[in-house]
């Protein structure tokens, strides 16, 4: 099972699997694969693993697992050049001497490249007249919309509209890289070259030799690393720069706030939290002008926002769950309403809040 006879044998291997070698086969020795953590294997064709030694079958599995459904239905290849196939899940009980093991394609076109082939050909000559107009500001919008319904899909709980969500989000960023491309301004591997150095070079505890403790350690030092990046780029070095202004309000106070506490600056106990919460509240009560009303609003929110923190809680999050409630309970209402044959205007307050309560009671 040397390596050089894998690859010398490797026409011979693919024709046993029955493949076309015109169509392209990728070729990879498996050891390195059991210590990777994602599969660097092109999805839509097909791959030949060879081994040079006996593989560590368990996480050779684990490797694939990460891109092929459990289900996948492989074929190892013996030195006699039969072909035995199972599938996926079961690469881990293999035993005996074995040449390769043959990765087919998947079903369906799942790789990025695929993926980009399509965005590239929609903004083509012979693309789609709507999607060759846009521009990056004309796709603003749509980003905004399909980053709202990712989150509409995780706060449902619902892994199909998730998986569709996130699928449309990143038709988004697609788009927009290939409008970058065709303006000569940067491409996709530029955006994933630089993500992934960042997230390395943002992760020493990971790929370099900085002990961490806790998550929060992590936290201190990302930013830590984050603001000498920005120093060494002449960019603004305060640490509320990197909050995005287009946030909803909500998380952007609580990231301000977040980044803040990061320092130090920030009350050390929930006690004062609370009291600034109640003060707020009386100088709300307190205010006289439509202007002065509307700025202790702010600040009563800001506080509620600051205590939602203390409390470890997602202020956006939180009000988006409430705001679902309440549509839910509402429509109770209209429903029950309309069952009676009455408008919902004609029903009085009392009973709106008798039926309110009976939709809390059913779990609405």
């Amino acid at each position: 099972m040397s390596s050089p006879s894998g690859w010398s044998r490797a026409a011979e291997m693919i024709e046993a699997l029955g493949w076309a070698a015109a169509d392209g086969v990728q070729l990879l020795r498996a050891a390195p694969l059991t210590g990777a953590h994602h599969p660097p294997l092109n999805p839509d064709m097909p791959a030949l693993l060879l081994f040079d030694s006996a593989p560590v079958w368990s996480a050779l599995e684990g490797v694939l697992r990460n891109q092929y459904p459990p289900a996948h239905t492989l074929s190892l290849v013996a030195p006699d050049l039969t072909v035995r196939p199972l599938l996926l899940q079961a690469l881990d009980g293999v035993r005996g001497e074995w040449l390769a093991l043959g990765v087919p394609p998947l079903p369906r076109p799942g790789s990025f490249e695929r993926f980009q082939e399509t965005i590239a050909h929609l903004r083509a000559p012979e693309g789609c007249p709507w999607d060759r107009k846009q521009t990056h500001s004309s796709l603003r919008p749509y980003l905004l919309e399909e980053t709202y319904e990712v989150l509409d899909a995780l706060d449902s709980g619902d892994v199909h509209a998730l998986r569709e969500e996130l699928g449309d989000l990143l038709l988004q960023i697609v788009l927009h890289a290939q409008i970058a491309v065709e303006a000569g301004e940067f491409s996709m591997a530029d955006v994933i070259a630089t993500v992934n150095e960042k997230i390395i070079r943002r992760h020493p505890h990971v790929w370099g030799t900085v002990d961490v403790s806790s998550d929060q350690d992590v936290v201190v030092n990302w930013d830590r690393l984050k603001q000498a990046e920005k120093a060494e780029n002449g960019a603004p070095a305060s640490r509320l720069d990197g909050v995005s202004r287009s946030l909803p309000a909500l998380s952007q106070a609580f990231s301000y706030q977040d980044r803040a506490a990061r320092v130090k600056f920030d009350w050390e106990t929930i006690e004062p939290v609370i009291a600034k919460v109640s003060e707020e509240i009386a100088e709300l009560q307190a205010a006289q002008t439509p202007a002065e009303r509307e700025a202790e609003v702010g600040d009563l929110l800001f506080a509620v926002v600051n205590w939602a923190r203390w409390l470890g809680v997602e202020p956006e999050s939180a009000l988006r769950a409430t705001n679902a409630r309440f549509y839910r309970r509402f429509r109770y209402i209209e429903e029950q309403a309309a069952a009676q044959g009455r408008p919902l205007d004609e029903l009085s307050l009392e009973e709106m809040d008798a039926l309110w309560e009976a939709a809390k009671e059913n779990g609405l």
